[in-house]
């Protein structure tokens, strides 16, 4: 059956000193390898720790693979979200399920490789309380990345760069390390859009970067796909103000326009065109309110093991 969120956290007294978080969809071609490889790390590095997977209402042979893990791992737990809820619901689901006093999220495509978490708990050790999270960001673009990302890259952070309010660290997005009580909050958000970096810096909350090359994706392309790209990118955007001052500029700019035509038919269009800019602010900051609440629903999270004998 499933149980309260709360239910899964426990107290740091209780905890590790950090938790991988590994959320998964249809992930049995890699689940074993990404578990394995996190597992290792963790004992390399010398620390307590636990790897933590969230499996997002698979449908293959995910469960299975991720029992039989738990039945010869120690170090290793999972629960599971069912129906399937989504990419952001299952990291939020990680976060309030870690026990580490420091959390960490991978991604199953090995993207984000987990040898190079060590470095990013170090730099936030370094850094002291002042700085929230540190972002693992990637020191150089592959040239196997679709065209249509990079040049989303550029646009997204050059709106980023000339608009927005409260930047965001080029590259942070979904690999990081942050505090226990950092991840909680941010578990408890209604966000659905948006990555974490602009989340964070929507709240107000310091961050820093620690470079790392990124491997090959051993899928093709990525899952998130091109609208889920677009969804992320016009929420982050939305988040950190960039929508706002973009549609105050160009109200103002519409507006200096009008005064400024000499045809009556020009004046209507500019005053338009304004109001239209007026009405992109207003739901942007709509959108900024909504996404920082504090959620109150529960997420549909069950343990791994009663989720397997639900099935079985």
């Amino acid at each position: 059956m499933s149980r309260k969120l709360n239910e899964h956290r426990t107290d740091s007294a209780d905890g590790v000193d950090l938790s991988f978080v590994i959320p998964m969809y249809k992930e049995e071609d890699i689940a074993r390898e990404a578990v394995e490889r996190a597992v290792r790390v963790g004992k390399n590095w010398g620390r307590s720790f636990e790897v933590l997977a969230v499996d997002d209402g698979s449908t293959d042979s995910t469960p299975r693979i991720l029992a039989e893990l738990r039945a010869t791992t120690p170090e290793f737990r999972w629960v599971q979200l069912r129906p399937n809820c989504g990419q952001p619901a299952s990291s939020k689901a990680g976060m309030l399920s870690a026990r580490g006093a420091m959390v960490c999220v991978l991604d199953a495509d090995m993207q984000t490789p987990p040898e190079v978490v060590p470095q990013l708990v170090a730099a936030l050790e370094q850094q002291g309380p002042e700085t929230a999270a540190v972002f693992g960001v990637t020191s150089t673009r592959k040239r196997d990345d679709p065209a249509r990302l990079l040049v989303g890259q550029a646009v997204f952070y050059f709106l980023e760069t000339r608009f927005g309010r409260r930047p965001i660290p080029h590259g942070a997005s979904s690999f990081f390390v942050m505090r226990q009580d950092v991840a909680r909050r941010l578990g408890e958000l209604t966000f659905t859009k948006g990555n974490v970096g602009a989340i964070m810096a929507a709240l107000g909350l310091g961050m820093s970067t620690v470079t790392y090359v990124k491997p090959k994706s051993y899928r093709d392309d990525s899952r998130l796909g091109l609208r889920g790209h677009v969804e992320e990118a016009v929420g982050s955007l939305a988040l950190t103000g960039v929508l706002s001052r973009f549609g105050l500029t160009g109200g103002a700019l519409a507006a200096l326009a009008g005064v400024r035509s000499g045809s009556r038919a020009g004046r209507v269009a500019a005053g338009l065109a304004a109001a239209a800019s007026l009405g992109a602010v207003a739901a942007a900051e709509r959108f900024n309110r909504r996404s920082l609440r504090v959620a109150t629903t529960e997420l549909p999270i069950f343990e791994g093991e009663a989720a397997t004998a639900d099935q079985a």
